[in-house]
């Protein structure tokens, strides 16, 4: 089993995000091992974030340029979903959210560490593919939203590579990006605690991912997630 130094995890929010893409990787990161083997981050753009279903969530810090310039620190981003045309609307803003993905996917290896993970949930996966990260990669999303990740990953891919694969599955791992960071995608909405157990079982084995389970009295369906790459 790796090391249990503490895993730092940010989650980046945009108004109109669904709550339980956000709620459901919280609750499973938060209650793994002692609860201080992750700590969970939450940034926004502004003070209050309004879910899709009008939950108001206030960020604990600033999406803004000096959190950009401190990812270096963060192992796991979480870029949680919503309606398509609120998270389609959200990645043709060219600002500091999008900024902040496109930088944690290109951050170098950390010697000693294991590699960074960029997970989308839900929807979520739309701003990856818009910035070509599912490029020549398998992906998943919301079943909804599968013939908007597609046009989104061909759009991407037009003269610089092959698209990303739109597949079902409540979650996948297409393994390390040319940077070394670890790319996951889940499917919808509760797929992303299927992923966010996986990551568990990553960062501190199948015993823990599995108490984790138990603990939410949640039935993880490990076996319908694909890894593509280990």
């Amino acid at each position: 089993m790796p090391s249990m130094a503490t895993r730092k995890v940010l989650m980046v929010l945009f108004d109109g995000f669904n709550t339980m893409d956000m709620n459901g990787p919280y609750e499973i990161f938060r209650m793994s091992g002692n609860r201080d083997v992750f700590t969970v981050t939450v940034a926004a753009e502004t003070e209050i974030t309004t879910s899709f279903e009008g939950v108001h969530i206030k960020r604990d810090v600033a999406l803004s340029q000096t959190l950009i310039q401190s990812l270096c620190d963060v192992d796991i981003l979480v870029v949680p979903g919503g309606p398509t045309e609120l998270v389609e609307r959200q990645a043709s803003n060219a600002g500091g959210f999008m900024k902040l993905i496109a930088t944690f996917n290109e951050l170098p290896p950390r010697a000693g560490r294991l590699p960074r993970i960029l997970l989308s949930i839900c929807t979520g996966a739309i701003f990856l593919g818009r910035m070509g990260i599912f490029l020549g990669r398998q992906c998943t999303t919301h079943w909804g939203a599968y013939k908007n990740l597609e046009k989104t990953n061909m759009n991407a891919a037009m003269g610089h590579g092959v698209a990303g694969e739109v597949i079902p599955a409540r979650y996948v791992d297409s393994g390390l990006n040319e940077y070394g960071t670890r790319i996951i995608s889940s499917g919808g909405v509760s797929c992303g605690m299927d992923a966010s157990l996986y990551v568990v079982k990553l960062h501190g084995g199948e015993g823990m991912a599995c108490a984790t389970a138990e603990k939410l009295d949640y039935k993880w369906r490990e076996s319908e997630g694909i890894v593509v790459a280990p």
